[in-house]
């Protein structure tokens, strides 16, 4: 199977291939945005030699056709883009453009390959948004996004969509709740509180009373493995635990697995980026997901904590 992954130097893409390659009958190739930074692909150096890469930027539509005609892919995994949510406020027009009509690119692109087989989208659990209900979201409901990221996610949701009647695009949708376990990236929740407390400094929590579900990167990655393996298509599906942990709680179940001695302040740090708001509750039932992919989260918040910590610990020595 020809597999071209997009994001396959980041932080669910480069775990995915690694998982990927491990199979022989595998062809990997990775999209990579175009940039001056040698250390770019840094995270994926210990298969250099078992995935091709292929330089451009998701909005060069001539250049993302080029590269999906000549290594024409069974199946697209497409998790590259901006996925920063609180930097999305200052850069509508950057996200929107990379994410959804760099999606459009390359969707148009697979429509020209003669034996491909899906399109897979990573959304995410923040398409969701504001809803009324606050208990643990299904796939049916109405998308509510409520930031320029999220908007950008779920216009690409409804684009697929219409371009599998339109056109006859195979797809399916992953719509992840938030997923940790980096690393290298110290900017996201759970790995910023774990290195701030670990460096024995204040920690700042922005959203102390939002509610998240949290998911360790090991069942993220396999979830990606039951939408590629599939017969599946065309459908949306959840993948979270019901974890629905406040982000004050979270602070505290960290501070007790370090015992951390320094302050939790309830308010985001000085340097923080400009964010008007934030959902205060984001949750998703995977039910739809355990019951048609056989997909089931192995990792207990607690244990996914544990072996994150861990990691951490021995890369700050």
């Amino acid at each position: 199977m020809k597999i071209l992954l997009t994001g396959i130097t980041g932080f669910i893409g480069s775990e995915l291939a690694r998982k990927l390659v491990e199979n022989d009958d595998n062809e990997i190739a990775g999209l990579v945005r175009t940039t001056s930074d040698k250390q770019h692909t840094d995270s994926i150096e210990d298969i250099a030699d078992k995935v091709s890469l292929f330089f451009a930027d998701f909005k060069d539509y001539h250049a993302v056709r080029n590269i999906v005609r000549n290594f024409a892919p069974n199946i697209i995994v497409h998790i590259g883009g901006q996925t920063a949510v609180r930097h999305s406020f200052e850069a509508p027009h950057e996200f929107n453009e990379a994410n959804y009509l760099g999606t459009i690119n390359l969707a148009h692109a697979a429509l020209e390959v003669p034996d491909f087989k899906k399109f897979i989208f990573a959304s995410s659990m923040e398409v969701y948004g504001w809803q009324k209900t606050k208990k643990p979201f299904k796939e049916e409901m109405i998308l509510h996004p409520g930031s320029p990221y999220s908007v950008s996610k779920a216009a690409v949701e409804y684009y697929l969509e219409m371009a599998s009647k339109a056109y006859g695009l195979p797809y399916l949708i992953s719509r992840a709740c938030n997923t940790f376990g980096r690393k290298n990236n110290t900017g996201f929740i759970v790995e910023y509180i774990i290195t701030t407390m670990l460096a024995g400094k204040n920690v700042y929590i922005g959203t102390p009373k939002a509610v998240r579900d949290l998911m360790y990167v090991d069942d993220h990655v396999n979830a990606y493995l039951k939408l590629i393996g599939t017969s599946v298509k065309n459908e949306a599906f959840n993948f979270g635990t019901t974890s629905q942990v406040k982000m004050i709680d979270l602070a505290h179940i960290i501070k007790k697995k370090l015992n951390f001695k320094g302050k939790i302040f309830t308010h985001f740090p000085p340097s923080y980026p400009w964010r008007p708001v934030a959902e205060d509750y984001l949750s998703i039932d995977a039910s739809k997901a355990k019951r048609m992919l056989k997909w089931h989260p192995k990792y207990s918040l607690s244990t996914g904590l544990d072996k994150t910590i861990a990691y951490w610990k021995e890369k700050l020595k």
